[in-house]
């Protein structure tokens, strides 16, 4: 599953969505994903789920991405209608004391929203290298670092956090592949013998992650602790920066305005 996330993932390309300013894109795609746990307006939802279509679109990337992503998060969208469905309190189905109705509709209504988040947040990262997202963190934070506030050591750990991510999901996909080529199959046999196998591959997991995680902060110290983060922090301008930026507000006041 982790090998099929979006979020944490970085494809290069030279799309409109790639070359936004990255602070920019720090600023207003949260903003959708923050948008998408404000409302639980069907219409709002469908607004705002087109908006995603629409900058998809813009990045170039391959909806096979998407969809990939979109199917190893099945589990955690499963579990949310149910326990909506069993739990929630309200008018009944099929007549059944034990499933909700209204239930039902909250747990379709929150699923759409983790969807719309998950996706907006991975917009972020897939379009945006870890060391450009770094930058633009520091850029925004520098006139915090101006009113005399320690900013430099928080950019740093949020960078070294920006790396393990991507580090996570090669580990992941190197143990998938090398109980694969033993002939174990994780997505394959009786619930419980997955069970077993995603068990005993969670020690190797671990302790590889803990290496990777060592080498980088061995190689975070190589660089030097006298290099500074905010200092380095430099954008290309792009003719997309204002016409993009100015449709995704006039995009989130529409939905809030009119639907």
């Amino acid at each position: 599953m982790l090998v099929d996330l979006m979020l944490g993932r970085y494809v290069p390309g030279d799309s409109p969505l790639h070359l936004l300013d990255a602070r920019l894109k720090l600023c207003v795609l949260p903003l959708f994903a923050v948008a998408s746990f404000a409302t639980d307006v069907p219409a709002r939802l469908a607004a705002l789920a087109f908006c995603f279509i629409t900058l998809f679109i813009l990045s170039g990337l391959r909806w096979r991405l998407a969809l990939r992503s979109l199917r190893s998060m099945r589990w955690l969208l499963l579990f949310t209608l149910l326990l909506h469905l069993f739990l929630t309190p309200g008018r009944t189905l099929f007549g059944l004391e034990f499933l909700s109705y209204d239930g039902l509709l909250r747990g379709l209504t929150v699923c759409v929203q983790l969807l719309l988040a998950m996706t907006f947040s991975s917009l972020l990262t897939l379009t945006t290298s870890v060391e450009v997202l770094a930058a633009a963190v520091a850029a925004l934070l520098l006139p915090l670092r101006r009113l005399g506030l320690p900013v430099t050591e928080p950019i740093r750990l949020g960078q070294l956090v920006l790396r393990f991510i991507p580090l996570l999901r090669e580990e992941a996909a190197l143990q998938v592949a090398a109980f694969r080529a033993r002939g174990e199959e994780l997505g394959r046999g009786p619930l419980a013998a997955r069970g077993r196998l995603a068990a005993r591959m969670l020690a190797p997991l671990i302790l590889g992650l803990v290496d990777r995680a060592d080498a980088l902060a061995r190689a975070d110290v190589a660089v030097g602790e006298s290099s500074d983060p905010i200092g380095s922090a430099t954008f290309a301008p792009s003719p997309w920066n204002r016409p993009l930026a100015t449709a995704a507000l006039l995009a989130l006041l529409l939905i809030w305005g009119y639907l």
